[in-house]
């Protein structure tokens, strides 16, 4: 291209608000829309294989991060509820505020967002996938603590040999999980009401060495799974000294100062069956990092209708000093319906 030319397209983005960096995301949001619409003609439309076999990838993962900028289009194209959830956060967190308690809230970042260059090779990791930093900061002008760990994920890709996400898997790895325990402690510890708590606590947490787990995940096609090969993942688990190894402690203390609200990403590693594991999930390492239980209200399909679970009267709230929601960012666009706020009490 001549150089008269090229400054002739630079002038154009540039009265027209755009950059090169735009047009870049632009052009990968279309090849990741397109992905996400082939995929759904395919045997099984919830899952995509990627580039790189061994990695499959949650299909209403990539339907939300190919929105692109969601938070800037009409809600009723964008959301599969048809409304804005940030009216929903903001309220809740005005109702918390009002009984003393700190709303945290843990967005889960797309696998596709941390390891694009597994799903299609015409993506680098260098490249920036669009992701929901400007939604985001509409929620901390509200006054609600967001605990964004998408750019520890992709600074730490891998970390001493341990993967952000499974390959299998439509959750993030184990490593994840005590990285999400830990920058959610840092909120609590330290607090004079929290150091009480974990003095009352009579439980003396431990953590385990790290062993080998091998896993299936919950992507592998039915047909296939018999003849998968397990992806092999690095497992630290927290909990109580047993007779026979770490012991769990169940999160259902309802006298507990903080609440953990969520989606399967507080259950993954830490539920056992389909959840994997045992002893290893989120609120595992939060209880052992934090010195004491915490109380869980956890639904496997939607954060949302978690809050059916803190449905309580005044005797709950007493002494309740933080909740942290933690749920997938997919759940943005993709939450089927909102429940609406909780009977909170006044």
């Amino acid at each position: 291209m001549r150089i008269s030319s090229l400054i002739f397209v630079v002038f154009v983005y540039l009265i027209s608000g755009f950059s090169f960096a735009d047009e870049l995301i632009n052009q990968e949001v279309n090849l990741l829309q397109s992905i996400a619409d082939e995929s759904e003609k395919g045997a099984d439309g919830r899952v995509i294989v990627g580039d790189d076999p061994d990695w499959l990838f949650l299909r209403s993962e990539l339907s939300h991060v190919a929105k692109g900028r969601f938070w800037e289009k009409n809600w009723k194209d964008v959301s599969v509820a048809g409304e804005d959830p940030l009216p929903i956060f903001l309220s809740l967190n005005e109702k918390l505020k009002s009984l003393g308690v700190q709303f945290v809230y843990v967005p889960v970042p797309p696998k596709i967002s941390i390891y694009p260059d597994k799903l299609t090779k015409r993506i680098s990791p260098k490249d920036k996938i669009i992701n929901a930093g400007p939604f985001l900061d509409k929620l901390r002008m509200g006054g609600i603590k967001v605990i964004d760990i998408e750019p520890l994920l992709i600074k730490e890709r891998r970390s001493n040999g341990s993967q952000s996400y499974c390959m299998t898997d439509s959750h993030p790895s184990p490593w994840t999980c005590e990285l999400i325990a830990e920058q959610v402690a840092q909120e609590i510890r330290g607090h004079d009401w929290a150091e009480d708590f974990s003095k009352k606590s009579k439980l003396n947490f431990i953590r385990s060495q790290s062993i080998k787990l091998g896993i299936k995940g919950d992507l592998i096609p039915d047909e296939d799974r018999d003849d998968w090969k397990s992806e092999s993942l690095e497992v630290v688990r927290a909990g109580i000294r047993g007779e026979v190894g770490i012991e769990s402690v169940s999160p259902d203390d309802s006298a507990s100062p903080v609440i953990v609200l969520g989606d399967s990403h507080t259950l993954i590693f830490h539920e056992g069956g389909d959840m994997l594991m045992t002893r290893a999930g989120t609120v595992d390492h939060l209880q052992e990092k934090i010195g004491f239980k915490v109380f869980l209200a956890a639904s496997r399909g939607s954060s949302s209708q978690a809050l059916r679970q803190i449905y309580k009267g005044p005797g709950f709230w007493k002494g309740k000093k933080v909740l942290v929601w933690i749920s997938s960012v997919r759940e943005l666009t993709q939450e089927r319906r909102w429940l609406k706020l909780p009977r909170l009490p006044r």
